[in-house]
């Protein structure tokens, strides 16, 4: 077997979970961090740029769509739920409701919008919510004082609180739902005993456990307990919603872990990642990913984890807290290190290091200013670019990050999070932020080419298919080792530089072959196979 070719290095993913030895096909990654897979070639993953320095610490990031306000809005909240504030151009604008105070507590920190009004709860406060006219958010009128919700929802014309607190006694299978909201404002009541109104509330009594989270999903609202799934459906009778029983033996991790995307939910259980459409649960994470992200999972954080889409890379990222041997943000306490991706274009699994994330939205960078707002600035005076993200309409989804000082985070920060080529974010890519990123296959043993596991192969040279935008921050490393499950012995790092070099020399050798690409600093670069050179030199 002279030259030995492999293509469509982006078509596998990362299979974290089996053996080396067990993945026929070298093209498929045992390891990685930091890259993406499409079109058959991988590149670099997103990284986080500075959107905004923050002057506190958040918790919770929520997008008003432009049907309330006529733009994009992002708001932040503090992880003690003390303060709210929205970004508008450069500056942060204060919207904490008069008299708010904060409480720390690992509870984590919800958040809807319905018919133009922002709704945010976490159970050790009264909701809060802010219609199109509020300078500001406001208690939630209509709940009674004392009550508290684990999570607060929307649900067609309608809000859903799940887990309640009801005079000082917890009911952890109870749902709770508003009077018929209106565009422009809150729901009227939330009164069970006034017939004249369509508020509810129901104590599911074949619920064996604890209610965490809700979503809708096409006509249906989802329940997710810690161990089961339900569904909440309208009647249009007496009773207005009946309770239906979906699966057993899955629920979900924490709030927040739930998406919608194309018709099916795709949830963070507490040791499965799995999709369903309604029906019945169908892993992703098994047999590739499952046991590399709940191994390391922190489950004493597991309060921290959420989940996030972004459709203009066909991504679900499941964020969570790790001590997995790759993370680059070492013991999180207060975010998320970690980010599982699965891109369900093609179905591959990868890696993102994240800075300490605690939540998520996908918003534009619309200012809210306007020209009458500062009358003594002319149009010859404005600053800025007309083709910055000042005004950009785009997508863009963004993290928010509390400072840790222990993990080299020293500002609490909004982040963008986007591609280093074809993104549309010009701010600069975050120094504190950005790791390297690289790939890895280890226990090549050739059976596909006819090789048995009696032989012993040299590696001679490789012929690379790669660009590199930075070709002085990107490494090859090849390495190898005679018995199954012993680690490779790795060759020192090679420079590459696919505009004047062609061939890589490698003097490395093993019955089980291993090879490594990264790139440091902030260049892309994009690798689709490569062919190399190998010689059998007997049995041993």
């Amino acid at each position: 077997m002279p030259i030995f070719p492999v293509r469509r290095l982006g078509a596998g993913g990362i299979i974290a979970d089996a053996h080396p030895a067990d993945i026929e096909d070298p093209a498929v990654f045992t390891a990685g961090v930091n890259v993406r897979f499409s079109n058959g070639r991988v590149s670099r993953g997103p990284v986080a740029r500075t959107i905004a320095t923050l002057d506190f610490q958040p918790g919770h990031a929520l997008a008003i769509p432009p049907s309330s306000g006529g733009y994009d809005e992002i708001i932040m909240v503090s992880n003690d739920f003390g303060k709210v504030k929205r970004l508008n151009g450069g500056s942060l604008e204060d919207l904490t409701p008069e008299g708010l105070v904060g409480v720390q507590d690992a509870k984590p920190i919800t958040s809807c919008f319905l018919g133009g009004v922002s709704y945010i709860s976490r159970e050790t406060h009264h909701p809060i919510y802010k219609t199109p006219n509020d300078d500001r958010y406001a208690p939630l009128t209509g709940w009674r004082a004392g009550d508290r919700a684990k999570v607060l929802r929307a649900y067609k014309d309608q809000l859903v609180a799940l887990g309640i607190t009801k005079g000082g006694a917890f009911y952890p299978t109870m749902v709770k739902w508003s009077d018929i909201a209106t565009f422009g404002g809150p729901p009227g009541s939330w009164a069970t005993d006034d017939p004249t109104n369509s508020a509810g509330e129901n104590i599911v009594n074949e619920m064996q456990h604890s209610l965490v989270d809700g979503l809708a999903l096409r006509n249906s609202f989802i329940l997710y307990c810690t161990n089961s799934v339900w569904s909440m459906d309208y009647t249009g009778g007496m009773e207005v919603y009946q309770f239906t029983k979906l699966f057993d033996e899955s629920g979900v991790i924490s709030p927040n872990c739930v998406v919608q995307v194309g018709g099916q939910h795709f949830v963070f259980d507490k040791n499965d990642i799995y999709v369903h459409d309604g029906i019945a649960p169908r892993s992703i994470a098994d047999g590739k990913v499952r046991e590399f992200v709940f191994d390391a999972l922190d489950t004493s954080r597991s309060h921290l984890c959420f989940v996030t889409h972004d459709s203009k890379l066909s991504e679900v990222r499941f964020c969570y807290p790790s001590a997995d041997r790759l993370v680059s943000f070492q013991n999180p306490t207060t975010g998320c290190n970690r980010a599982a991706v699965f891109n369900y274009a093609n179905g591959t699994w990868t890696f993102y290091d994240l800075p300490n994330v605690t939540g998520y939205c996908r918003s534009s960078l619309i200012s809210g200013a306007n020209w009458d707002d500062d009358p003594d600035v002319t149009w010859d005076d404005a600053a800025g670019l007309f083709s910055s993200t000042e005004g950009d309409e785009s997508q863009h989804g963004m993290y928010v990050s509390p400072s840790d000082p222990s993990q080299g985070l020293s500002a609490p920060r909004l982040y963008g999070f986007d591609l280093v080529s074809g993104g549309l974010l010009t701010n600069l890519a975050e120094p504190e932020a950005l790791k390297p990123a690289f790939v890895e296959r280890t226990g090549i043993d050739l059976d596909i080419a006819g090789k048995n596991l009696t032989q012993y192969v040299h590696m001679q040279a490789i012929w690379p298919q790669a660009s590199v935008e930075f070709p002085q921050d990107a490494y090859w490393q090849f390495g190898g080792n005679d018995l199954v499950n012993a680690e490779p012995v790795w060759s020192e790092r090679l420079t590459y530089d696919p505009a004047t070099e062609a061939k890589i020399d490698i003097n490395e050798a093993g019955k089980y072959l291993a090879y490594r690409f990264g790139v440091g600093g902030t260049g892309d670069f994009k690798l689709s196979g490569f062919d190399i050179q190998l010689v059998t030199r007997g049995r041993r």
